[in-house]
C-alpha cells in the first residue's frame, strides 16, 4: 500500500512540475517561432507594449560569436520575471555546444537565474553545423524581491559561454539590451 501511495505521490508532483511549464507569449523571431503573428498582429506585437506591471519591446539586438548568431528579438518584462525570445544560427560546420538556459540577467543591483523549465523552445545544448534553433528564455526575480519594470534601462545578459568541439575554441557571451 505504501509503494501505491508513493508512486501516485510522484506521479501528482511530476503532473504539478510539468503544469508550471506555462507557454511564453514572447516572439523568438526565429523561422520556428509557432507563437508567430501576421500582419496587422505583427505590427502590434513590434511597438512597445506597456501597462501596469510588464512591458513588451522588440530588442534588435543581434551578435555573432564562433560562427554563432544570436539574435534576441523580444523582451518581456515583469515584476517577477523576465523572457527573453531568442534564435540561434550556427553558420559554422562544426558542432558549438551553448547553454544560455543556463545564465543569468543583471539589472542594476539585481541577479536573475535562467529558469531551466520556465521557458520554451530549444536554444540549449549541442548545435550541429547548419542548424537554426529559437525559443524562450525565462529570468526569475529573487524571492521576496519585485522588479520596478518603469525603472529598468538596460539589461545584461551572461549567457555563459560557446564551445567549439572541433577546435576546442571558447568565447563568454555576453549581451547588453537596451530597454525601449
Amino acid at each position: 500500500m505504501k509503494k501505491l501511495l508513493s508512486v501516485v505521490g510522484v506521479g501528482l508532483l511530476a503532473v504539478g512540475v510539468l503544469a508550471g511549464c506555462g507557454e511564453t507569449d514572447v516572439a523568438t523571431g526565429g523561422s520556428n517561432n509557432t507563437e508567430k503573428a501576421s500582419g496587422k498582429e505583427q505590427d502590434k506585437k513590434a511597438s512597445t507594449k506597456k501597462d501596469d506591471a510588464s512591458k513588451t519591446f522588440n530588442a534588435n539586438v543581434s551578435k555573432e560569436m564562433l560562427g554563432l548568431k544570436i539574435n534576441i528579438a523580444e523582451v518581456k518584462l515583469s515584476e517577477d520575471k523576465i523572457q527573453v525570445g531568442l534564435n540561434l544560427e550556427n553558420t559554422t560546420q562544426d558542432k558549438l555546444s551553448f547553454f544560455p538556459d543556463q545564465g543569468n540577467a543583471i539589472i542594476g543591483d539585481m541577479q536573475l537565474s535562467a529558469s531551466l523549465f520556465g521557458g520554451s523552445g530549444n536554444v540549449s545544448g549541442d548545435i550541429n553545423g547548419g542548424v537554426k534553433m529559437d525559443g524562450v528564455i525565462v529570468y526569475d526575480v529573487p524571492e521576496a524581491n519585485t522588479l520596478d519594470v518603469k525603472g529598468v534601462k538596460e539589461i545584461k545578459l551572461d549567457m555563459g559561454e560557446i564551445f567549439n568541439d572541433k577546435t576546442m575554441a571558447s568565447k563568454t557571451v555576453t549581451v547588453t539590451i537596451p530597454v525601449k
